[in-house]
């Protein structure tokens, strides 16, 4: 076993790269902190070492376990041969052994010592004092197997489970679908606390046609995916969120269900693919329970988190993974998106136009009709038949986009089964005759941006002027045919459109301009001091100037460890005729530049001059 004095000069001698990798991965108390020392006693103090060994699973706590029971320090091949007829740990590789001994040394919790390993004592300490705090004894850890793996779910099964998780799989596409067309068409703020405020959430809800509480989720999903992301507390698309809308459907599950496995921490990933083929649900909670004897709440909310997302993604359904999501965890996305796009329904290019100007669609659209539809048409409902309603607003709103009376016929006669029924010709061609009867431009005031909205139709112009739900623009008689407000053209702009008039935009030059109003996120990521990194600049500042000055501090420090810990050094000093002589002692005192200690070899009490003393380090 090994303690701070041997664990101060191990950091000592660390990258301070390293270091900075073991401060983040470790949580620690920062105050009071001045060298090594203190960080090695921070490092190994009681608390800290309980959270380490919280998120360690069992066959790294088995090898703690083994280190801390050996006299003398173990290599891969020694600590396998001790594992292996471990109920815990059956027939462990070395291997397997060396990634443990690798990690648990990584976190500061094992010594490494010329490719053998030994365990710090305080963490040794620690792990004999669980059943005190309700946790597994050392000798549990060893004894207790691992709960035993449900059977693989039968192909009569399999096949009901893929039915449902295609389905469920391709809502999820039409749900995180729709969330970018909504927040495309306005953004949803997030609460300072966290979390969509109530209305917002209703809103989305009502737009992806689910229920309140599945609105977590699929922001979860998409945001994960990069499709969305906060930008100034603003739920909004990102720019690869066209590109992946405009991807047939089994490509953007592929693209939902990769992320979901990207963001699989490294431990769940082994879990989920070995039981690739059996029922996660009570049986895979189980086994994390015991895999993480210390830190089960923490490991089974991660696993609720991940399943529950498989479950609305398709991987899973009703607990049991697919045979798309066997493919992805046995293989990968690629893989998974081949089982998937057999089991989707066929994408369509041809719809219904009706002559209620209502637009079905018999089945999923593709990806490229349905983007350009949405822009000249309201959907009305999103199944795997759709339904559209166009009208003059939505007409409006095409032109603004750039489209023309031509391009929108030319357009609906391509994709129609039926020809375009007259009244919808009607309302393309009447709405393109109407727009822009008023128009928007901006002027300068006073210095500052104002806008100015201008008709020759004076009865229209005077019902926008009175329009209660424009009232906020506050609006004012300019002249005859000219309103001004104080706000800038495109919010004027769209305002009005909202409302439903036959508004246009114009340029500097008087041209119409058309306008988009998708508003994508470009989130910063925020810029953080790195405090672990500031604190071993310090430490390592503070031990240069000692160095340069004296090493007596160094020294001294490491006395005073040895002293308080009752703990037997190797003293070297050097001699007068040259030499180094090797000394055992038990300190027992350090002043007056003199070190006072009790030889065991030769048991009788030697005083040495700091001077002399040449190196330290603890007794085997």
């Amino acid at each position: 076993m090994t303690n701070t004095l041997a664990l101060a000069a191990r950091l000592r001698a660390m990258p301070d790269e390293s270091i900075v990798h073991v401060l983040h991965e470790r949580a620690i108390r920062r105050a009071g902190i001045s060298d090594f020392f203190d960080l090695a006693d921070a490092l190994l103090d009681r608390e800290a070492v309980q959270r380490a060994l919280s998120g360690l699973d069992r066959t790294r706590l088995a090898v703690l376990v083994v280190l801390g029971r050996a006299s003398t320090p173990m290599d891969a091949r020694e600590v396998a041969a001790a594992l292996a007829g471990s109920p815990a740990t059956p027939g462990i590789t070395p291997i397997a052994a060396q990634e443990a001994l690798d990690a648990v040394s990584g976190l500061i919790l094992a010594h490494p010592d010329s490719g053998a390993f030994s365990a710090y004592e305080a963490v040794t300490a620690q792990l004999a004092a669980w059943p005190s705090i309700h946790l597994p004894s050392p000798d549990v850890l060893l004894a207790e197997p691992a709960p035993a793996a449900l059977a693989a779910v039968p192909d009569t099964e399999r096949r009901f489970t893929d039915r449902l998780a295609a389905e469920r799989a391709f809502d999820a596409v039409t749900a995180v679908s729709e969330l970018i067309a909504e927040l495309f068409r306005e953004g949803a703020r997030e609460l300072q606390k966290g979390g969509l405020a109530l209305p917002a959430s209703k809103r989305i809800a009502g737009a992806l046609a689910v229920d309140v509480s599945i609105v977590p989720t699929v922001f979860s999903v998409a945001s994960r995916a990069g499709l969305v992301a906060l930008e100034d507390a603003l739920w909004l698309p990102t720019d690869a969120a066209s590109a992946w809308q405009h991807t047939p459907t089994a490509d953007r599950w592929r693209a939902l269900a990769a992320s979901w496995q990207d963001a699989l921490p490294d431990d769940l990933r082994g879990i989920l693919s070995s039981r690739s083929r059996a029922a996660w649900g009570d049986s895979l909670r189980e086994y994390v329970a015991w895999l993480y004897p210390a830190g089960r709440a923490f490991a089974e909310e991660r696993v609720d988190a991940y399943t529950r997302d498989a479950e609305w993604l398709g991987i899973t359904a009703q607990q049991a993974p697919s045979s798309a999501g066997s493919a992805l965890v046995e293989s990968g996305p690629d893989a998974a998106a081949a089982v998937v796009r057999e089991l989707f329904p066929a994408e369509v290019d041809k719809v219904y136009l009706q002559h209620d100007l209502t637009i079905v669609a018999p089945g999923p659209l593709d990806p490229a009709i349905d983007g350009r539809l949405r822009g000249m048409a309201d959907v009305e409902s999103r199944a795997l038949a759709s339904t559209f309603r166009m009208s003059a607003a939505t007409i409006d709103r095409a032109i603004t986009g750039g489209e023309t009376a031509e391009s929108i016929h030319a357009f609906l006669a391509e994709i129609s089964l039926t020809g375009v029924p007259q009244p919808l010709d009607y309302l393309v061609r009447d709405a393109a005759e109407r727009y822009g009867r008023v128009r928007v431009r901006a002027i300068d005031g006073d210095g500052r941006m104002r806008s100015a909205v201008v008709s020759a139709d004076l009865t229209l112009l005077t019902t926008i002027e009175v329009d209660q739900s424009l009232s906020a623009l506050g609006l004012v008689r300019a002249a005859e045919d000219r309103l001004e407000s104080r706000f800038a053209r495109d919010v004027v702009f769209w305002a009005i459109s909202d409302a439903r008039y036959p508004v246009a935009a114009e340029d500097a030059d008087g041209s119409v301009e058309a306008l988009r109003r998708q508003r994508v996120a470009h989130p910063r990521v925020a810029e953080r001091a790195d405090q672990e990194a500031e604190l071993v600049a310090r430490l390592r500042e503070a031990d240069a100037t000692a160095d340069e000055s004296t090493g007596e501090q160094w020294l001294t420090r490491q006395l005073d460890l040895a002293i308080r810990a009752r703990q037997l050094v190797v003293v070297e000093v050097a001699m007068p005729d040259g030499r180094v002589v090797d000394y055992l002692l038990e300190p027992t005192g350090v002043g007056g530049g003199r070190l006072r200690g009790r030889d065991r070899a030769a048991d009788i009490e030697r005083t040495l001059p700091l001077s002399s003393v040449r190196g330290l380090r603890p007794a085997d």
